[in-house]
């Protein structure tokens, strides 16, 4: 275990959740628009990520920011290009479940140095469950430490699959319909948290972004969930600022699961 990441850990988690209950303050009322690539925002996501920023700024100067909206004061967070290390924040992801009043959304906050997530924190604010891990000090499901072992269980395979907006789905999904169980619940972030305590099975994951899953995919290694990109290579390390907003695109699956789905995505075609 690394202390160090283990007590940042520890110490983001009480200020995550105070910003949690300000997307929770606002569900139902916060006001909607559409940024340039048409996807929706809100004020809430807005008034969450300023409150994350906030305790970064005051706590971790000289770490360097990347964030899904725009900041508002980008100058009170090292350069990405010199800082050692970096802070990866959405949020809310599920935006367009929270913007028409569906519970299911997520804050996703992670720190990376060396292009590898080194903690992570993913907070569902409506349940009110926290997921979190440091790199090497394990997975944690609010202060209980998990040891959860999930893949291939008594009641199906159960697999988070991406909703597929802008570009088609692999051939390999529509064939997992006619055999598995699969979920979409609007929040990839949720999806990997699901994943690392044994709910899903496994997670495709298309059309994302560091924000989207650093938090994640941390507690997905922790538990023994094996990642990798479409083309076989890892997921990480990542540069930044060189990679921080690429699309990315990756199967996670537990052991158990893995070698078939894997070759599913390999070898079944478009339908």
């Amino acid at each position: 275990m690394d202390r160090e990441y283990e007590s940042i850990r520890r110490n983001a988690l009480p200020w995550i959740r105070r910003a949690g209950r300000i997307a929770r303050s606002r569900f139902g009322s916060a006001v909607a628009a559409r940024k340039e690539d048409r996807s929706p925002v809100t004020d809430a996501d807005h008034a969450v990520q300023e409150a994350l920023l906030h305790e970064i700024a005051r706590w971790f100067p000289a770490d360097g920011v990347v964030t899904e909206e725009t900041q508002r004061d980008p100058e009170r967070h090292a350069a990405l290009a010199s800082a050692q290390r970096c802070w990866i924040i959405d949020p809310i992801d599920g935006t367009r479940n929270y913007a028409r009043s569906i519970p299911q959304y997520s804050v996703s906050v992670a720190l990376m140095e060396d292009g590898l997530p080194a903690v992570g924190a993913i907070l569902d604010p409506t349940t009110g469950e926290m997921f979190s891990a440091s790199r090497g000090g394990g997975l944690w499901y609010g202060e209980d430490r998990c040891s959860s072992q999930g893949g291939s269980s008594e009641y199906g395979i159960l697999i988070g699959t991406p909703a597929g907006q802008h570009h088609r789905l692999p051939g390999a999904v529509h064939h997992w319909l006619d055999r598995y169980h699969q979920r979409n619940l609007g929040s990839t972030a949720l999806h990997m948290a699901y994943l690392a305590t044994g709910g899903f099975d496994g997670v495709l994951v298309t059309e994302c972004h560091l924000w989207d899953v650093a938090a994640g995919c941390l507690m997905a290694d922790e538990a023994g969930v094996i990642t990798k990109r479409i083309d076989g290579s890892p997921l990480f390390p990542v540069r930044i600022p060189d990679q921080a907003y690429e699309e990315m695109t990756f199967l996670s699956a537990w052991p158990a699961v893995w070698d078939r789905l894997w070759s599913d995505l390999q070898t079944i075609q478009r339908p």
